[in-house]
Protein backbone atom coordinates (compact mmCIF):
# COMPACT_ATOMS: atom_id res chain seq x y z
CA UNK A 1 0.00 0.00 0.00
CA UNK A 2 3.07 2.49 0.62
CA UNK A 3 4.25 2.03 -2.51
CA UNK A 4 0.86 2.83 -4.17
CA UNK A 5 0.27 5.98 -2.24
CA UNK A 6 3.87 7.42 -3.00
CA UNK A 7 2.99 7.50 -6.49
CA UNK A 8 0.12 9.37 -6.20
CA UNK A 9 0.04 13.09 -6.31
CA UNK A 10 -1.87 15.50 -4.00
CA UNK A 11 -3.60 16.56 -7.37
CA UNK A 12 -4.57 13.31 -8.47
CA UNK A 13 -6.09 12.80 -5.54
CA UNK A 14 -8.41 16.34 -5.18
CA UNK A 15 -9.55 15.72 -8.59
CA UNK A 16 -10.40 12.24 -8.00
CA UNK A 17 -12.49 13.51 -5.24
CA UNK A 18 -14.21 16.00 -7.01
CA UNK A 19 -15.27 14.09 -9.80
CA UNK A 20 -16.58 11.06 -7.36
CA UNK A 21 -18.36 14.20 -5.54
CA UNK A 22 -20.50 15.06 -8.31
CA UNK A 23 -20.79 11.46 -10.08
CA UNK A 24 -22.23 10.27 -6.81
CA UNK A 25 -24.72 13.54 -6.11
CA UNK A 26 -25.85 12.37 -9.36
CA UNK A 27 -26.84 8.87 -8.63
CA UNK A 28 -28.14 10.24 -5.43
CA UNK A 29 -30.25 12.57 -7.19
CA UNK A 30 -31.75 10.74 -10.39
CA UNK A 31 -31.13 7.11 -9.91
CA UNK A 32 -28.51 6.61 -12.24
CA UNK A 33 -25.41 8.38 -13.56
CA UNK A 34 -22.48 7.24 -11.42
CA UNK A 35 -20.60 5.50 -14.32
CA UNK A 36 -21.69 8.16 -16.77
CA UNK A 37 -19.65 10.94 -14.78
CA UNK A 38 -17.04 8.94 -12.82
CA UNK A 39 -16.21 6.07 -15.70
CA UNK A 40 -14.82 8.97 -18.49
CA UNK A 41 -13.59 11.05 -16.30
CA UNK A 42 -11.49 9.35 -13.33
CA UNK A 43 -10.28 6.94 -17.05
CA UNK A 44 -8.53 10.15 -18.87
CA UNK A 45 -7.52 10.98 -14.57
CA UNK A 46 -6.04 7.21 -14.31
CA UNK A 47 -6.88 4.37 -16.95
CA UNK A 48 -5.96 1.68 -14.27
CA UNK A 49 -9.15 2.62 -12.21
CA UNK A 50 -11.25 1.07 -14.97
CA UNK A 51 -13.36 -0.84 -14.40
CA UNK A 52 -12.43 -2.15 -11.14
CA UNK A 53 -12.32 1.55 -8.60
CA UNK A 54 -15.94 2.36 -10.65
CA UNK A 55 -17.39 -0.60 -9.82
CA UNK A 56 -16.05 -0.35 -6.01
CA UNK A 57 -17.64 2.63 -5.30
CA UNK A 58 -20.57 2.03 -7.61
CA UNK A 59 -21.63 -0.11 -4.88
CA UNK A 60 -21.32 2.57 -2.44
CA UNK A 61 -22.80 5.41 -4.66
CA UNK A 62 -25.86 3.35 -4.68
CA UNK A 63 -26.23 1.86 -1.08
CA UNK A 64 -27.34 5.13 1.15
CA UNK A 65 -29.80 6.27 -1.19
CA UNK A 66 -31.03 2.39 -1.64
CA UNK A 67 -31.68 2.34 2.22
CA UNK A 68 -33.40 5.93 1.94
CA UNK A 69 -35.84 4.95 -0.87
CA UNK A 70 -36.08 1.45 -0.91
CA UNK A 71 -40.35 1.54 0.48
CA UNK A 72 -40.94 3.04 -3.29
CA UNK A 73 -39.09 -0.41 -4.99
CA UNK A 74 -41.00 -1.87 -7.01
CA UNK A 75 -40.11 -5.70 -6.57
CA UNK A 76 -41.99 -7.05 -9.35
CA UNK A 77 -39.51 -5.69 -11.90
CA UNK A 78 -36.28 -6.11 -9.71
CA UNK A 79 -36.13 -9.44 -10.02
CA UNK A 80 -36.05 -9.90 -13.61
CA UNK A 81 -33.72 -6.89 -13.74
CA UNK A 82 -31.45 -8.49 -11.32
CA UNK A 83 -31.06 -12.00 -12.78
CA UNK A 84 -30.53 -10.38 -15.98
CA UNK A 85 -27.71 -8.22 -14.38
CA UNK A 86 -26.19 -11.56 -12.85
CA UNK A 87 -25.97 -13.02 -16.84
CA UNK A 88 -24.71 -9.74 -18.43
CA UNK A 89 -21.78 -9.43 -15.75
CA UNK A 90 -20.93 -13.25 -16.28
CA UNK A 91 -20.67 -12.74 -20.38
CA UNK A 92 -19.12 -9.59 -19.61
CA UNK A 93 -15.81 -11.30 -17.01
CA UNK A 94 -13.61 -13.15 -19.60
CA UNK A 95 -14.38 -9.80 -22.03
CA UNK A 96 -12.98 -7.38 -19.43
CA UNK A 97 -9.93 -8.84 -18.67
CA UNK A 98 -9.19 -9.30 -22.48
CA UNK A 99 -9.67 -5.65 -23.16
CA UNK A 100 -7.76 -4.88 -20.13
CA UNK A 101 -4.80 -7.42 -21.08
CA UNK A 102 -4.84 -6.10 -24.25
CA UNK A 103 -4.94 -1.61 -23.76
CA UNK A 104 -8.48 -1.39 -25.39
CA UNK A 105 -10.15 -0.72 -22.51
CA UNK A 106 -10.48 3.43 -22.95
CA UNK A 107 -11.52 3.03 -26.48
CA UNK A 108 -14.16 0.52 -26.14
CA UNK A 109 -15.10 3.09 -22.88
CA UNK A 110 -15.39 6.04 -25.15
CA UNK A 111 -17.06 4.31 -27.57
CA UNK A 112 -19.70 2.93 -25.10
CA UNK A 113 -20.28 6.31 -23.52
CA UNK A 114 -20.54 8.30 -27.13
CA UNK A 115 -23.51 5.37 -27.82
CA UNK A 116 -25.11 6.53 -24.76
CA UNK A 117 -25.10 9.27 -25.53
CA UNK A 118 -26.61 9.73 -28.72
CA UNK A 119 -29.27 6.84 -26.95
CA UNK A 120 -30.28 9.63 -24.29
CA UNK A 121 -31.16 12.26 -27.05
CA UNK A 122 -32.94 10.22 -29.16
CA UNK A 123 -36.83 9.72 -28.46
CA UNK A 124 -37.78 6.36 -27.76
CA UNK A 125 -41.25 4.74 -27.94
CA UNK A 126 -43.11 3.54 -24.78
CA UNK A 127 -41.65 -0.24 -23.80
CA UNK A 128 -43.98 -2.09 -22.26
CA UNK A 129 -43.29 -3.15 -18.72
CA UNK A 130 -42.78 -6.94 -18.43
CA UNK A 131 -40.31 -8.86 -16.72
CA UNK A 132 -39.16 -9.83 -20.31
CA UNK A 133 -38.29 -6.50 -21.31
CA UNK A 134 -36.67 -5.83 -17.62
CA UNK A 135 -34.35 -8.96 -17.94
CA UNK A 136 -33.45 -7.93 -21.09
CA UNK A 137 -32.05 -4.24 -19.87
CA UNK A 138 -31.31 -5.98 -17.07
CA UNK A 139 -28.57 -8.42 -19.23
CA UNK A 140 -27.06 -5.34 -20.56
CA UNK A 141 -26.73 -3.84 -17.81
CA UNK A 142 -24.98 -6.33 -16.13
CA UNK A 143 -22.55 -6.21 -19.63
CA UNK A 144 -21.74 -2.79 -19.75
CA UNK A 145 -21.53 -2.27 -15.86
CA UNK A 146 -19.06 -5.00 -15.62
CA UNK A 147 -17.41 -4.16 -18.54
CA UNK A 148 -16.50 -0.73 -18.14
CA UNK A 149 -18.54 0.35 -15.13
CA UNK A 150 -21.23 2.19 -16.85
CA UNK A 151 -24.56 0.35 -16.99
CA UNK A 152 -27.23 3.00 -16.61
CA UNK A 153 -28.26 3.50 -20.16
CA UNK A 154 -30.44 0.12 -20.51
CA UNK A 155 -32.57 0.83 -17.35
CA UNK A 156 -32.60 4.48 -18.47
CA UNK A 157 -34.11 3.54 -21.06
CA UNK A 158 -36.54 0.58 -19.80
CA UNK A 159 -37.70 2.85 -16.84
CA UNK A 160 -37.96 6.47 -19.09
CA UNK A 161 -41.70 6.70 -18.90
CA UNK A 162 -41.95 5.59 -15.66
CA UNK A 163 -42.69 7.24 -11.92
CA UNK A 164 -39.08 9.60 -11.08
CA UNK A 165 -39.71 8.26 -7.72
CA UNK A 166 -39.81 4.23 -7.93
CA UNK A 167 -37.15 4.34 -10.83
CA UNK A 168 -34.98 6.42 -8.02
CA UNK A 169 -35.70 3.40 -5.47
CA UNK A 170 -35.32 0.35 -8.35
CA UNK A 171 -32.26 1.91 -10.11
CA UNK A 172 -30.17 2.47 -6.86
CA UNK A 173 -31.34 -0.75 -5.14
CA UNK A 174 -30.41 -2.67 -8.36
CA UNK A 175 -27.19 -0.83 -8.68
CA UNK A 176 -25.94 -1.46 -5.18
CA UNK A 177 -27.07 -5.51 -5.57
CA UNK A 178 -25.71 -4.73 -9.71
CA UNK A 179 -22.08 -3.61 -8.22
CA UNK A 180 -21.59 -6.56 -5.46
CA UNK A 181 -22.27 -9.23 -8.66
CA UNK A 182 -20.11 -7.00 -11.01
CA UNK A 183 -17.21 -7.04 -8.38
CA UNK A 184 -17.51 -11.08 -7.38
CA UNK A 185 -17.11 -11.39 -11.54
CA UNK A 186 -14.08 -8.70 -11.43
CA UNK A 187 -12.44 -10.65 -8.80
CA UNK A 188 -12.73 -14.08 -10.28
CA UNK A 189 -11.80 -13.00 -13.89
CA UNK A 190 -8.50 -11.40 -11.89
CA UNK A 191 -9.01 -8.03 -13.09
CA UNK A 192 -9.89 -6.09 -9.64
CA UNK A 193 -6.40 -5.89 -7.91
CA UNK A 194 -5.59 -4.17 -4.54
CA UNK A 195 -4.90 -0.98 -6.41
CA UNK A 196 -8.77 -0.69 -6.75
CA UNK A 197 -9.61 -1.15 -3.31
CA UNK A 198 -7.26 0.86 -2.09
CA UNK A 199 -7.98 4.09 -4.41
CA UNK A 200 -11.66 2.87 -3.84
CA UNK A 201 -11.35 3.17 0.03
CA UNK A 202 -9.85 6.94 -0.40
CA UNK A 203 -12.57 7.96 -2.54
CA UNK A 204 -15.45 6.89 -0.27
CA UNK A 205 -15.67 10.38 2.06
CA UNK A 206 -16.22 12.77 -1.33
CA UNK A 207 -18.95 9.93 -2.15
CA UNK A 208 -20.68 9.78 1.10
CA UNK A 209 -20.57 13.54 1.29
CA UNK A 210 -22.54 13.50 -1.62
CA UNK A 211 -25.04 11.06 -0.41
CA UNK A 212 -25.98 12.97 2.30
CA UNK A 213 -26.46 16.42 0.74
CA UNK A 214 -27.95 14.98 -2.28
CA UNK A 215 -31.58 16.21 -0.62
CA UNK A 216 -30.50 19.93 -0.58
CA UNK A 217 -29.69 20.16 -4.24
CA UNK A 218 -32.68 18.09 -6.11
CA UNK A 219 -35.35 20.50 -6.46
CA UNK A 220 -32.43 22.50 -8.20
CA UNK A 221 -30.81 20.29 -10.61
CA UNK A 222 -33.34 18.59 -12.09
CA UNK A 223 -33.13 20.40 -15.54
CA UNK A 224 -29.74 22.00 -14.57
CA UNK A 225 -27.77 19.05 -13.94
CA UNK A 226 -28.48 16.94 -17.31
CA UNK A 227 -27.24 18.88 -19.47
CA UNK A 228 -23.93 19.63 -17.94
CA UNK A 229 -23.68 15.72 -17.50
CA UNK A 230 -23.83 15.51 -21.24
CA UNK A 231 -21.70 17.58 -22.23
CA UNK A 232 -18.60 16.62 -20.02
CA UNK A 233 -19.25 13.24 -20.54
CA UNK A 234 -19.34 14.14 -24.81
CA UNK A 235 -15.75 15.90 -24.33
CA UNK A 236 -14.64 13.14 -22.00
CA UNK A 237 -15.78 10.39 -24.32
CA UNK A 238 -13.99 11.86 -27.51
CA UNK A 239 -10.89 11.97 -25.58
CA UNK A 240 -11.04 8.76 -24.75
CA UNK A 241 -11.12 7.77 -28.09
CA UNK A 242 -8.83 9.59 -29.53
CA UNK A 243 -5.99 8.38 -26.71
CA UNK A 244 -7.39 4.61 -27.15
CA UNK A 245 -6.42 5.04 -30.98
CA UNK A 246 -2.67 6.89 -29.90
CA UNK A 247 -3.85 9.89 -31.34
CA UNK A 248 -3.63 11.82 -28.49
Amino acid sequence: MEDILNNISYLHIFLACLIVFIASLAQSIFGMGWGLIAAPLLALLDPTLIPGTIVFLGFFAAFYPSIIYHKDVNWQIFRPSILGRFLGSVIAGPITAYLIATNKIELILGIVLIVTILISMTKIGKIKQNQKNHFIAGTFSGILGTLVGVGGTPMGIIHQNNDPIMVRANNNVFFMTGSIISIIILLVADVMQSYHIIMGVMLLPPLFLASLVAKYFIKYTKNFLKPYILITCTVSSIGLVLRGLDLI
